[in-house]
């Protein structure tokens, strides 16, 4: 032991007590201090082994205790960055497609730690149910190599058309359906782009295949339904919005549609049929619209000016509506036509 001490707890050694000498009696004097220092040394180790003790065990008692066994770790593991099953993921789909964002977007938080490729997607998805474009783009460019690509293909084109940049929705939108032709939004997104383009015969095969694909999806029936609007057939754009509505009859595009279809073929108190009070101002104006386009200048004024007074803020468009139909009264123009007004 350093210093001569003696190990812990260990009794120092007792002498009988005898007579002594004066020089035992110094040398006892002289020894004395000594002892002390002794005694203090084996005082000052003890206390240093206590601070070791508590320095070695503190940090034990402290750390996290490790799990029971390797194999309930990496079952915990596996539990936490386990991909979503269908289920799952249809709950998120029918969220994104009823527009229930938010909803969506809790559904996709404990997903995400997956890293999955079907929750990427679903991601995208709903970066662009959302408005965020360019966000969107990123993802779905992120996924064109893999197993999803012609999905990714498809939601990429949509994005494009979004934005404007209809040369670049093309492509992608015919490379999705080329390797899958059951992608119904990929068909309807060409069909819009073929109404654009007013060629008809590719927005008749366009919208074809798609309401083959999903036929129970109103809003394309409704863009097709448009899209017979747009080339004045007005009894078959009647069918296709009235198909539409009884699928999701509070699909606002397909009711105003379709008070435009009847107004056009001249019945317009059959336009009003759907008609409530929060619409009816916009739907008077509709059906003015395609009264003046018939040349029935007098019910469109009416409905026009109706429009105004129900409307509690300026109504922009019955008023310039207006100022077009007292156009056409100075120049006496009565020949009707079938345009319907840009969407």
């Amino acid at each position: 032991m350093p210093d001569g001490a003696e190990p812990f707890g260990q009794p120092t050694e007792t002498v009988a007590p005898r007579a002594s000498s004066a020089a035992e009696h110094n040398d006892a004097l002289t020894a004395r201090p000594a002892t002390l220092v002794e005694l203090f040394h084996r005082f000052a180790f003890m206390m240093l082994l206590v601070a070791l003790a508590v320095a070695v065990v503190t940090p034990a008692l402290a750390r996290p205790k490790p799990p029971k066994s390797t194999s309930d770790a990496a079952s915990a593991q596996v539990q936490r960055t386990a991909p979503p099953g269908p289920d799952a993921l249809a709950m998120l789909d029918a969220a994104i497609a009823d527009g229930r964002l938010d909803n969506a977007r809790a559904l996709l938080a404990p997903m995400w730690a997956s890293g999955a490729p079907d929750v990427q997607l679903r991601a995208a998805e709903l970066a662009l149910a959302g408005g965020s474009l360019p966000e969107a783009a990123e993802a779905f460019t992120g996924l064109m190599d893999g197993p999803l690509a012609a999905l990714a293909r498809q939601g990429l084109g949509i994005t494009r058309l979004r934005e404007g940049k209809d040369s670049e929705a093309r492509p992608l939108l015919e490379q999705a359906v080329a390797a899958d032709p059951g992608l119904a939004r990929a068909w309807n997104a060409l069909g819009v782009l073929a109404d654009k383009a007013r060629d008809w015969p590719a927005a008749d095969l366009a919208y074809g295949k798609a309401v083959a694909a999903a036929p129970q999806d109103a809003g394309i029936l409704a863009n097709r339904g448009w899209s017979q609007l747009l080339r004045g057939r007005h009894e078959a754009a009647e069918r296709d919005l009235v198909a539409a509505l009884k699928l999701q009859p509070a699909l606002k595009k397909a009711r105003t549609n379709l008070a435009l279809a009847r107004a056009m073929q001249g019945r317009y108190q059959e336009a009003f049929l759907l008609s409530d009070k929060t619409s009816l101002a916009t739907d008077l104006n509709t059906v003015g619209y395609a009264a003046m386009m018939r040349g029935d200048l007098t019910v469109a004024e009416a409905y026009f000016n109706r429009a105004l007074s129900l409307n509690p803020q300026f109504d922009r468009a019955a008023w310039a509506n207006l100022q077009y139909l007292a156009e056409l009264k100075a120049q006496k123009v009565r020949e009707p036509t079938g345009a319907a007004p840009p969407r």
